[in-house]
């Protein structure tokens, strides 16, 4: 089976979050299942430090009136034999941002996404390999589902090609003009309420809702939850239509990427199945990293988010002060974002210096370590389509403490008088109130070390990876082929 993804973004060539984690590790997977699975994507600025090699023919895409050529570069996903695909169109992709600048979102953003998708349909007519399945992911790649109903219109013949798009955060939904939408150049119909328009409006991700054929979204709870009004960021009708074509597939990690046993930025390998003296070197580590008092015996919160009303860290923010005062635990926090939340993180670090430490801004290695270190890891998110932060905490034994939402709810396994395999704690609120009974009850377990260190070790021995996954995955492909 052939199977192309289409995305704005793979690591490791050039990414800005989950989706590029995602399009850079799944694939993978996906190969040693044995699909030929590649991969296309812009030539950022940022990918032009990529060895890669450009294909003989070119092609072109249509902007409006506009025909523009474009030159393919071919290299592969990192040490992988899986082919990546760059689109060497530097008028619309040669900038310092995936999406944007300091000046904000590129205004010509729809054309960008055009231009990606119509690449994607034009790679076979230039490799003589042929896409069976067309992958797309989220809101950028999501016209390529169009297009490709649109060139069976035109070719008016039948073909086996189908199209899955995999929604990552429905929030992001790439929103323009009636006008973008004429640019685009894909068939009129596609302009009315079982396509791209969505109040008065071009909506790209809407697009591909109507015209994929199989749509996932990357955990179960998700899936289910984008369907209601209060998830759907007003697309839940479409997703409603399209209800017995959407199904939820679990985000997996790469466990190789994320091994506390061999990762360089730690202090100290965490072994699995004997972990106790890696995190203690860790946990002390980093307690002086942050210069807080340096006691391995009280327990140490973590947090790695960034710091928006969606993360919940409002709701941390409010419970801080009372978990300074009722415990003696310490509490450890890397991120950015609102303002105000950052300017409250950095005062209650003024106000607890010895027992709250805060980076604001981002720091892989430090992420590493506060994963390591930290009994504890605070993921209050008032919505979470999959999340992979909690799995890189239970991978590195940190026991989640997370809102019941998304992937969260379907990742973790919670705390519960009798259960023997509990590896966090989940609340149902998004509350302070709610968040601060969770938490006391992670403090009921520290201090039960026999009970802490059974939930540590479930934690440390969730598989995580993408196997199922991918299994899934391409029974889905399989599900959409087998369509007549």
């Amino acid at each position: 089976m052939n199977v192309l993804f289409v995305s704005p973004e793979v690591n490791p060539l050039v990414r800005t979050g989950g989706l590029g984690d995602v399009v850079g590790s799944l694939p993978l997977a996906l190969k040693k299942l044995g699909v030929d699975v590649r991969v296309i994507c812009p030539l950022h600025r940022a990918c032009k430090v990529i060895q890669s090699q450009a294909l003989k023919k070119k092609i072109k895409v249509k902007i409006g009136e506009r025909s523009i050529t474009a030159s393919i570069r071919e290299t592969r996903l990192g040490q992988s034999d899986v082919p990546a695909y760059l689109i060497d169109l530097p008028e619309l992709f040669d900038r310092d941002g995936i999406y944007s600048d300091e000046n904000g979102d590129f205004k010509d953003n729809p054309q960008r996404a055009f231009a990606l998708c119509q690449a994607a349909l034009q790679l076979e007519n230039i490799t003589d390999w042929h896409p069976e399945i067309i992958h797309a992911h989220d809101w950028m790649a999501a016209p390529v589902c169009a297009y490709t109903n649109d060139k069976k219109l035109k070719l008016g013949q039948k073909t086996k090609v189908r199209s899955i798009l995999t929604i990552h955060n429905l929030q992001h939904q790439g929103v323009f003009s009636y006008d973008d939408f004429l640019s685009s150049n894909l068939l009129p119909a596609n302009w009315s309420m079982d396509g791209f328009e969505k109040d008065g409006l071009t909506n790209l991700l809407k697009g591909g809702i109507q015209n994929a054929d199989k749509i996932t979204t990357v955990s179960p709870t998700y899936a289910a939850e984008i369907r209601t009004p209060e998830y759907g960021c007003g697309l839940e009708a479409s997703l409603q239509y399209r209800g017995a074509d959407l199904i939820g597939i679990l985000n997996g990690i790469d466990q190789n990427e994320w091994n506390p046993q061999k990762d360089k930025a730690l202090p100290h390998p965490i072994s699995p199945s004997r972990p106790k003296a890696g995190k203690q070197a860790c946990k002390l580590a980093l307690l002086n990293e942050f210069n807080l008092q340096p006691n391995i015996e009280t327990p140490l919160f973590g947090v790695v988010s960034r710091l928006y009303e969606q993360k919940g860290l409002d709701l941390l923010i409010d419970i801080l002060p009372q978990l300074m005062a009722e415990t003696h635990a310490s509490f450890v926090l890397l991120g950015s974002g609102a303002p105000n939340e950052e300017l409250a993180i950095r005062e209650l670090s003024k106000s607890f210096p010895q027992r709250i430490g805060s980076f604001i801004g981002f720091d892989d290695g430090l992420a590493r370590r506060i994963f390591a270190g930290s009994d504890f890891f605070i993921m209050p998110s008032r919505f979470e389509p999959c999340g992979l932060a909690q799995q890189y905490a239970m991978r590195y034994g940190s026991l989640p403490i997370c809102r019941r939402t998304g992937g969260l709810a379907d990742t973790i396994k919670p705390f519960a008088r009798g259960e023997k395999n509990s590896n966090g704690f989940l609340f149902n609120d998004p509350s302070a109130k709610s968040l601060w009974t969770a938490t006391k009850e992670a403090l009921e377990v520290f201090a039960n070390k026999r009970k802490f260190t059974g939930m540590r070790k479930n934690a440390l021995s969730k598989k995580c990876d993408w196997e199922q996954a991918a299994e899934y995955y391409l029974q889905t492909y399989h599900w959409a082929l087998d369509l007549d």
